[in-house]
């Protein structure tokens, strides 16, 4: 007896495929569903042809769903237009919460099925009544950094089957059920609607201006000429082209000044993060005096902190270890232990 039918998001790379051969052979009856984001047409065609083909070949359905115009405005845009306010935007916590699952669970209506899924490395279960995404068992893979933004009408239908494999097991599942082919699929890397990972290329081709400024010190004193704040991202030390005495670094973004600001590497370690657009599972969870933890970047980095909530989305969170290059625009995850209790973007950091 089927355990219900699932909406799978299919990208044809090994991980969705697996997804679906998991569920598949856990009950379930799969239908795939490939999102179509980008502009980029080679990429686009190759994701729907190897989706398909899997279909095909394991016997579900599979639909493709256009969703290239809300993509430009809801995510192009938000990026073009944080680089041009001097922040370092993430598309990937906008673009999960609010196209991509949010028209997984839109479609599952039309397409009658019971839960959603993807080939993410996290896993979902009950915490006291209330569903959470949990870490991967596999640390190096973990993709938890990333769902944050989920609310609880996602997490209540979600399936995530990939959560306590790590990739070598994805891999060697495709070629046990022989799919070969599958298990050699390179991961896919960088932000995937910018081609070779060129984002100055990329904001050049939507024209956006890059307006010569100044290099300053902290004390505002002028240091030498900047190509455009787009150029630029905190912690940035080679390719600046001006001559000191010592190695500086990029600390300071302004749009409002057209600045950079160039410190010495102390000066990019901080304490402090104001956070806003804040979403969590159960607020009231955060007590100001637990302790969490916080990553501010996808991997190697785990720091203590206390979260003291302002108001509803917005949050002081005081690192207990100074962490250097908190970018504004990033985005500050909280966990409780390895459970992903929320996370938000932040806004300044001192």
């Amino acid at each position: 007896m089927s355990k219900g039918r699932v909406l799978l998001g299919m990208s044809g790379g090994v991980d969705s495929s697996v997804a679906a051969m998991m569920l598949q052979k856990d009950g379930y009856e799969v239908v795939g569903l490939t999102f179509i984001f980008s502009e980029l047409k080679e990429q686009n065609e190759f994701a729907v042809k190897e989706a398909q083909k899997l279909a095909q070949e394991i016997g579900i359905e599979h639909f493709v769903c256009d969703l290239r115009s809300e993509f430009t405005k809801l995510i192009v845009n938000y990026f073009t237009q944080e680089y041009q306010k001097g922040r370092t935007p993430f598309p990937c916590a906008i673009c999960n919460p609010e196209l991509k699952f949010k028209n997984l669970l839109k479609n599952a209506e039309i397409y009658h099925c019971n839960y959603i899924a993807t080939g993410h490395y996290a896993r979902i279960k009950k915490h006291k009544g209330k569903q959470y995404i949990f870490e991967g068992t596999d640390t190096e893979k973990d993709q938890s950094f990333f769902l944050w933004g989920l609310d609880k009408e996602v997490l209540n239908k979600l399936i995530l089957p990939l959560g306590a494999l790590n990739k070598m097991q994805t891999r060697e599942y495709a070629n046990t059920l022989g799919f070969s082919c599958l298990s050699q699929k390179k991961d896919s890397l960088g932000i995937c609607f910018i081609e070779e990972n060129n984002y100055r290329k990329f904001l050049k081709s939507k024209c956006i201006e890059f307006k010569r400024g100044y290099f300053v010190d902290k004390e505002g004193r002028v240091l030498g000429r900047h190509s455009g704040i787009l150029n630029y991202t905190i912690g940035q030390r080679r390719g600046l082209g001006i001559s000191a005495n010592k190695p500086m670094f990029v600390s300071g973004i302004s749009a409002t000044t057209n600045e950079i600001v160039l410190s010495d590497y102390e000066d990019l370690y901080k304490n402090k993060i104001l956070v806003s657009n804040m979403k969590c599972v159960d607020i009231q969870e955060f007590d100001k005096d637990k302790v969490f933890i916080v990553r501010i970047r996808y991997r190697l980095q785990n720091t203590p902190c206390k979260i003291n909530i302002l108001h509803k989305d917005q949050a002081i969170v005081y690192l207990l270890e100074p962490v250097a290059m908190v970018a504004n625009g990033q985005t500050a995850v909280f966990y409780d232990g390895n459970r992903l209790v929320g996370g938000g973007f932040i806004e300044s950091s001192e």
